[in-house]
């Protein structure tokens, strides 16, 4: 059986996937402890995921409208 590829409407704007390992509460999160000083490494180690992930995090490239998720 073939898997389709997902495409940019394969999940409703907003929609979190239910493998997702961060939630968009987290986002907001690293956003601020990194603003207040923690730095990339050590929020690696607290939520277990990629230094790349957690700069993308941090410069809006992954999570963009975590505030707005986590408000609905």
């Amino acid at each position: 059986m073939a898997v389709k590829a997902p495409t940019s409407t394969s999940f409703r704007p907003g929609h979190v996937p239910g493998n997702a390992v961060l939630t968009p509460q987290n986002a907001i999160d690293i956003r601020k402890l990194y603003a207040s000083g923690w730095t990339i490494k050590q929020l690696t180690a607290i939520y277990g995921v990629s230094f790349t992930h957690i700069h993308n995090i941090i410069t809006r490239k992954k999570w963009k409208n975590a505030e707005q998720q986590a408000t609905s």
